[in-house]
C-alpha cells in the first residue's frame, strides 16, 4: 500500500522545489529595467530555459528515487527537461505584459508556466518508467481540495487498472501550473493511499458529464464546478 505519508514527503519535495525556482525568477525579474521591454524580454529569453532545466533535473532526479522506492526497482531512467523552445515561446507570450501599463503581470503569468515545466520532468519519469516496467500508474490528487480540472483527470484513474490511460496524454501535459497532483505507482486497489477514491471521482465525473451533455473535457470540468462546489477548489455556487 502507498502511504499517505509517502506523498506528502513527495508531494512537500516539490512544494519546495517549486518555492525555489519561484523565488529565482522574482529575483531575476526585479533585476530587468521593466522601462525597457525588448530588453526584459530578451534577458528573459536567456535566463529562463537554464533555470527550467536545472531544476527540472531536479525533479526528475526526485520521481526516479520515488519510484524505485515505491516499486522496489532500480536503474529508473530520468526524462529529459522542458526544451528550451517550448519554454522560449511562453516567455514570449507572458512578455506581452512588458508592453503595458503593468508590465510586472508577466511575471505572474511566467511562474505559473515556470512552476509546471520544472515538474513535468518527474512526472514524465514515473510516466515512463512505468510504462517501461509495465506498471501501473493513477494520477493521485493531493492537499484537502483540488482543482475541478485534476479531479475530472483523476478520474479516469479508477479504471486505469482495467486497462485504461491514467493520462488523456502521453507526455502528462494535461498538468498545470500549481498543480500537486502525484502520479503514484499503484499495483492494485490495495495500494491505493488513503483518502484516494477514484470510485467516488468516477460518480463525480459521471455527474457533470450528464450535465455537460458533452465529452470535452473543459466542458466536463466546467459542469464539475457546479455540480460539486464543496469537493472542488475552484467550485462556482449558483443562485
Amino acid at each position: 500500500m502507498v502511504e499517505r505519508s509517502d506523498l506528502e514527503r513527495f508531494r512537500t519535495a516539490n512544494a519546495e522545489l517549486s518555492r525555489m525556482v519561484k523565488e529565482a525568477l522574482e529575483a531575476f525579474f526585479a533585476s530587468l529595467d521593466l522601462a525597457r521591454p525588448e530588453a526584459a524580454r530578451d534577458s528573459l529569453l536567456e535566463f529562463t530555459p537554464v533555470l527550467v532545466a536545472q531544476y527540472g533535473e531536479v525533479a526528475a532526479a526526485l520521481a526516479a528515487d520515488w519510484y524505485e522506492e515505491l516499486t522496489g526497482s532500480t536503474g529508473a531512467a530520468l526524462a529529459r527537461s522542458v526544451d528550451a523552445a517550448t519554454v522560449a515561446s511562453q516567455v514570449r507570450y507572458a512578455a506581452g505584459h512588458l508592453w503595458t501599463p503593468q508590465p510586472a503581470a508577466a511575471l505572474g503569468v511566467l511562474s505559473v508556466q515556470v512552476d509546471k515545466f520544472v515538474k513535468q520532468p518527474g512526472r514524465d519519469t514515473i510516466a515512463s518508467n512505468a510504462r517501461r516496467g509495465r506498471v501501473r500508474w493513477a494520477r493521485v490528487p493531493t492537499g484537502s481540495k483540488t482543482c475541478a480540472w485534476c479531479l475530472t483527470l483523476a478520474s479516469r484513474d479508477a479504471v486505469y487498472l482495467s486497462e485504461r490511460s491514467a493520462s488523456k496524454a502521453a507526455d502528462g501535459s494535461d498538468y498545470h501550473g500549481d498543480c500537486d497532483c502525484v502520479p503514484t505507482p499503484l499495483g492494485s486497489r490495495d495500494d491505493y493511499p488513503e483518502g484516494y477514491d477514484p470510485d467516488e471521482y468516477y460518480r463525480m465525473y459521471q455527474v457533470a458529464r450528464d450535465q455537460a451533455g458533452s465529452g470535452d473535457i473543459k466542458e466536463i470540468a466546467a459542469a464539475m464546478r457546479r455540480s460539486f462546489p464543496d469537493h472542488v477548489r475552484d467550485g462556482v455556487v449558483e443562485h
